[in-house]
């Protein structure tokens, strides 16, 4: 018998043999086993992953990193770690509250700051609508403190603050006890309310109520203070000053290190020491004259020092109390800055003669927000970058007060549970 007609085949010259198709799985395997083993002797190693983990932008994202392991929970939580993170990486400048300084029936409007990076859209947008409330309410935004705004409220007979949590909309807005009352006996009164962050991110308030008596040259400071939890303010202390304070200038309130510091004159400070109970005066810088619009106190980032910031012309000195003496710790002309902004609105004939005024100053004097003319700049004092960020409409006879609005510090991490399933790598 013949044999069967078999016709080759011809080999594919892209179809390998099954032993190279198996080395080259291998290889495969072999490198993501190389890679595993190389993430994870990265990652079992306490001062890499730190080291890794202070390298991310964000405090959300530490909120993130934290539900990765409990290991990982007690590395982003530890404070030490958080002190390194916040040097690193300050909380950002989300945007800006503007009030209406004329007509309190006008509700505050809300800018965001540009450009702003794309994880973080989603709060600006939470912090733009808590004003929608009070559109027809008479209000004004007293402050914000961190990731909080303060709003006051009148209702035609009395007068209120709500504190909303923006960054937090799921959490009620509280509205906060009746603020004390003077009744009588003096020709002049200032009323504050100072806020404090506790290690814990809550708020406690402080409100200072300082009176001039109208038969004597006597000033009592009554101070009241509000804890998370309480149902009412209690008197904390009462100074008393037989040196009547100047009622020139509105004053300049600030708490630092358990301090009230109060300038209200044009050559000094006055500091109430809420431990010792005692009242001392801080003589301003040489050359330096307190003014409404062109000197501002604000705490130091160690809370045991002052800064002051001064404007002059085109000119922002910032000085730093610490211990009994001045620190001349920044000179700044604007004069360049202002000469490469976009100056549509702001311009004069002789820009080195144009008005400048502090509007707001940030925590820790990182950054101010100054008025040049009809406009609003922000300027970052350590980047010595200043940029426009309002323009004054036609109808405005003044600039409103400008509330910075930044991301909460620290973040708030969620609470472990005892689950022992969870993996502890």
């Amino acid at each position: 018998m013949d044999a069967p007609n078999v016709i080759p085949q011809r080999a594919d010259p892209e179809k390998k043999p099954c032993a190279d198709v198996d080395e080259e799985s291998l290889q495969h395997a072999q490198a993501l086993t190389d890679a595993v083993d190389a993430i994870s002797e990265v990652l079992d190693d306490d001062n890499l992953l730190r080291e890794i983990i202070l390298r991310i932008d964000f405090p959300t994202t530490l909120v993130r990193a934290a539900v990765v392991s409990r290991r990982w929970y007690r590395h982003v939580s530890d404070r030490e770690f958080l002190s390194c993170f916040r040097n690193l990486h300050p909380p950002r400048l989300l945007g800006f509250y503007l009030g209406d300084r004329m007509d309190h029936s006008v509700p505050a409007r809300f800018f965001t700051m540009q450009p702003q990076p794309t994880d973080l859209p989603g709060m600006v947008c939470r912090a733009s609508l808590c004003l929608d409330t009070y559109q027809s309410a008479v209000s004004d935004i007293i402050g914000c403190q961190n990731g909080k705004v303060l709003i006051s409220l009148f209702d035609g007979t009395h007068y209120s603050v709500v504190v909303h949590n923006p960054l937090c909309p799921e959490r009620v807005p509280v509205v906060l006890p009746p603020l004390p009352q003077l009744h009588g006996g003096y020709f002049g009164v200032w009323k504050y309310l100072l806020t404090s962050t506790e290690e814990d991110g809550v708020l406690s308030y402080l409100y200072v109520l300082v009176e001039c008596h109208m038969k004597t040259t006597k000033s009592t400071i009554h101070i009241h203070m509000l804890r998370h939890g309480d149902v009412s303010w209690r008197v904390h202390r009462t100074f008393e000053t037989y040196e009547l304070l100047d009622l020139r200038w509105e004053p300049n309130v600030e708490l630092a290190d358990n301090k009230i510091y109060i300038a209200t004159a044009y050559d000094d400070i006055v500091v109430f020491d809420l431990t010792a109970s005692s009242i001392s005066r801080i003589q301003l810088p040489q050359g330096v004259e307190y003014g409404n619009r062109d000197t501002r106190l604000i705490r130091a980032d160690d809370a045991s020092g002052m800064y002051l910031i001064h404007a002059k012309k085109l000119q922002l000195c910032i000085w730093l109390h610490k211990g009994d003496s001045w620190l001349l710790v920044h000179n700044i002309c604007l004069r360049e800055m202002v000469a490469h902004s976009t100056m549509s609105n702001c311009d004069a004939e002789d820009k080195s003669t144009t008005t400048l005024q502090i509007n707001h100053v940030g925590d820790y004097a990182e950054f101010v927000f100054l008025e040049i003319g009809r406009c609003a700049f922000h300027l970052d004092i350590k980047y010595k970058r200043l940029v426009k960020v309002y323009d004054m409409e036609e109808k405005d006879q003044c600039l409103g007060a400008i509330h910075p609005f930044m991301m909460t510090w620290p973040p708030t991490f969620p609470t472990l549970k005892d689950d022992h399933a969870r993996n502890d790598i």
